[in-house]
Parts: structure tokens; sequence; C-alpha cells
């Protein structure tokens, strides 16, 4: 239940099936009012960036207009601070590798809203009004999960059957999203300090203007358009949401359990006969970045990583395309399998990016979206949880045990402290595989970025190689 301080505008009635139903301004996700600016570092607090985010909520939500069953284009992105005040917490601990991260600041705490009190922990079904309308307006995912129920766009265009992706009529008529602005603010600075700021919270920062939150442009798509039809595979029925801002879902129909096994094999395979001709064959890499141990350098992880060519996963490339209304998957990083043995786990950390990466405006910018697929089944006692440490709602951390098939998707940027551009309420880690554990924790894993993302491995690995993949997962789903 949201507390009566919080500012909440109601959602209109949905309109008819002909016409596009109101949308709620932004306003309505941000928080109260009532937040004591930091003396220490006023300037890092929610309440010194309000006004320029509402400007920008209120010109963005002016201008906007809607049409169901366009031609896709460019999405957002997403991260963002919501509404409501959380109970307080009981910190998990979270010290490890010789970083502590601290406690959240008490008017961070107050932006925590914990799932709808409906919420049914073990059972899935559609996502809300509500849920579609935050995905919208706070993520910048206007067509996630389009086609179904209560989602806003019923069908997505196939950008290779009207305009020329990158054309000025594939080209997004609404502007950025609010993440955009609030990630572009944080981006367009220096790079130097934003998580060293975060971890020491009595640092200083040069005051916000409102020319730091500022649109970015978007770049031109490359390439050949997709002209596959994601419209062929089913919208996903069974969400579950484990916490509403920051948005932490649960997609529990994302994998069959044959696609599951499919996607482990490779990697079995692959270690089987490391020299085997295979040219999809996945790469054995390290351990991935993240924020973590140092405040810019990766968080400690025990784990095995493959990474794949996106041609050698067409279920799951198409899958979270679809999931996130994507028209193509030119912005996700190269997908991966890590195995987790017993006894193995990922230390305290943020999937964001450091400053120096995201500073980069040729790059492919922050990570916005991280999606997990559980590809294994681990009983309750066997560990290997996915634990958030602040979003438990004062019962210790939230706990996502994994079940093959079953996605989770979180938002790990933008939190709305400019210069440090990532959600810090994401903290998050990988539970240990109980020794005694009947299976191994493998799980298939994608991170979004803001724009196009150029792969680095395996050598060769093209988005546009999956395409014809893609297509072929896409008809079969239609059969």
């Amino acid at each position: 239940m949201r507390a009566p301080s919080t500012l909440f505008l109601a959602v209109p009635p949905r309109a008819g099936p002909s016409t596009p139903r109101p949308r709620p301004s932004r306003l309505a996700f941000l928080p109260s009012p009532a937040f004591p600016p930091r003396a220490s570092d006023a300037s890092r607090t929610l309440s010194s960036l309000r006004p320029a985010t509402a400007l920008r909520a209120a010109r963005s939500t002016a201008t906007k207009k809607k049409k169901k069953n366009k031609p896709a284009k460019k999405q957002g992105g997403g991260g963002g601070f919501g509404s409501a005040p959380s109970t307080p917490r009981k910190r998990a601990e979270s010290s490890e590798g010789g970083v502590r991260y601290p406690d959240l600041e008490p008017e961070v705490v107050r932006t925590l809203v914990p799932p709808p009190a409906d919420a049914d922990g073990g059972a899935g079904g559609a996502l809300s009004e509500e849920m579609y309308d935050r995905l919208e307006e706070i993520y910048g995912l206007e067509r996630f999960n389009f086609g179904g129920e209560g989602a806003i766009y019923n069908a997505i265009g196939v950008a290779g059957a009207g305009a020329e992706v990158g054309s000025s009529e594939a080209k997004d008529d609404e502007g950025s999203s609010l993440f955009d602005d609030i990630l572009s603010g944080g981006t367009g600075r220096s790079g130097h300090g934003a998580l060293d700021g975060l971890l020491s919270p009595t640092s200083s920062s040069p005051p916000i203007s409102l020319a730091d939150v500022v649109e970015s442009a978007p770049r031109p798509r490359s390439g050949p358009s997709a002209t596959f039809d994601l419209n062929s595979i089913p919208p996903f029925r069974e969400f579950r949401v484990l916490h509403t801002d920051p948005m932490v879902l649960a997609i529990d129909d994302f994998f069959s359990p044959e696609e599951c096994d499919e996607y482990v094999r490779p990697s079995l395979d692959a270690e089987a006969d490391p020299d085997g001709a295979n040219p999809r064959k996945p790469l054995l890499l390290g351990r991935s970045r993240t924020v973590g141990n140092d405040s810019r350098s990766r968080a400690q992880r025990t784990s095995t990583t493959w990474f794949h060519h996106y041609a050698g996963a067409p279920a799951l490339m198409a899958k979270a395309c679809r999931l996130l209304g994507l028209a193509d998957p030119r912005r996700w990083e190269e997908p991966q399998t890590v195995r987790y043995r017993r006894g193995e786990k990922f230390s305290w950390h943020l999937d964001a990016l450091g400053p120096e990466e995201v500073a980069n405006e040729e790059g492919a910018g922050q990570r916005v979206a991280t999606l997990l697929v559980y590809l294994t089944d681990l009983a309750e006692g066997d560990g290997g949880a996915t634990m958030f440490r602040d979003l438990g709602g004062g019962d210790g951390p939230l706990k996502v045990r994994p079940a093959k098939g079953s996605a989770l998707l979180f938002f790990p940027a933008a939190g709305g402290i400019l210069d440090a551009p990532f959600d810090v309420r994401t903290l998050h880690c990988g539970e240990a595989v109980a020794e005694g554990a009947a299976d191994e924790k493998w799980i298939a894993q994608l991170w979004l970025r803001q724009r196009e993302y150029e792969p680095t491995a395996p050598v060769g690995n093209k988005h546009v190689d999956a395409f014809d993949a893609i297509g072929e997962y896409c008809e079969s789903a239609r059969a």
C-alpha cells in the first residue's frame, strides 16, 4: 500500500479498442517532496534533482503521441527512482573482497516500493496496467510484452517491412524517457568520481543545474534491417512482481525445459572438445565486468562463463527482444552461459558499468537492463538464489530461487543521482550453491545497453548473423 503522502495520479480508465488509452504523467511516479537534503552532499539528493526532472517530465508528457500497431522505433532503456516509502530494513551483510557497501541513505530508502499487496509470490499471472505504465514511463519500454493482457501495444512492426531502420519514419517521435535525461546528465561529465562518491558519502560534487539534465542524441542503427516477425512468438503470461521500484520481475514461462537444455549443451560440448571445429562454438572467458571490489573493478565470482555467438542462441535473442519490445537485438551484449558448481557464488555487486566506459560517447553507453534465465532447478535449501540486499522489506534480502525456464528482469542503471548513473538499490549477489545441492546452477545472461553494441567475443560475433536463425525460430513458434 502506498503511503498517503505519496504523489500518485490515478490511471484513467482504458480507452476503446481502436484508440490509445490516456497515459499517466511521469510525475505520478516521483517521490513525495518531503526529502530532507543531506548536509554533507546536498547536490546528490533526489530533492535537488526534482525540479529538473519534473520540468523534463512535464515537457515529455505534453508532447507525447501514441498510436497502436505503428512501426517499431528506438527505445530508451531504463532505471529510475519511484514513489513510495518503505519500512526500514535490516541490512544483509555486504562486505566482501575488500569493499563494504554502505547502507542506503534514508532519502533513498524512502523511494523503495514493495510489490503490490495482492501479489502472490508463488503464482504468476498477467501484469497490471500500473506495471506496464511504470515500464514505459520510468524505464522507456512502451512495447514491453506487446500483445499481452494489459500491454500498451498490440503488436510490433517489422523493421524491414516498411521504413529502413534509422530513417526518419522509424525514429522515436516522443523524445527520450526520463531515464535518458537522468543518465545523460550523469554520463555527460568527465566520468570521474561517480562510484567513489557513492561509496564515500562525505565527498562533494558540483551543484546540479538544468544543463545537467539533457536529452542524449540518438544514434542511427547500422547495417541491414531485421525482417523477422516477433509477433509470431506468443506474449508471456506468467509474471511475478517481486519488487515495484526498483522493478524486479520474474517471467516464469520464458523458456521451456527443452530450450533450457539446448542452451546448456553447447557450453558442455565446448568444454568436452575445446578444439572442435564448430564455427558457433561458445568461447570460455573469465568474469564479467561489474561494479565491485575497489569501486571500479569486478565483483568476485567463482563461476565459469561462456560467451556465445548471437547466431548460436536464436531462442534467447528472439524471446529477449520480444519481452522488452525491441525490433532487433543490436543493443544486447553477447549472450552468456554461466555455471556455478557446488560451493561457487558471485559476491555483492552492481551490474552497471563504471564511468570511464560509459563516458565514451561513441560506445554503447550504460547497461540499462539485466535479463537472467535460470536453466536448472535448485530446491529450497540448495542455495544459488539471486539476492537483492535492500529489497526484502525488512525481512532480510529479497531471494529469488532458480526455477528452470524462469527469467529474472531488473534495471541496474540511472538511479536518479546525477554523476552516478546506476541504481544502487539493485545491489545483489549470487548465493553460494550448497555442497549437497542436487544440481549445479546454470543461467543464461544478457545485458541491454543504451545504444547499439559492438560485440567483442567470440571473434567474428555479429548481431546480424543471427537474423536468419531468429527468423527460423519465429517461424517455428508460429507453427
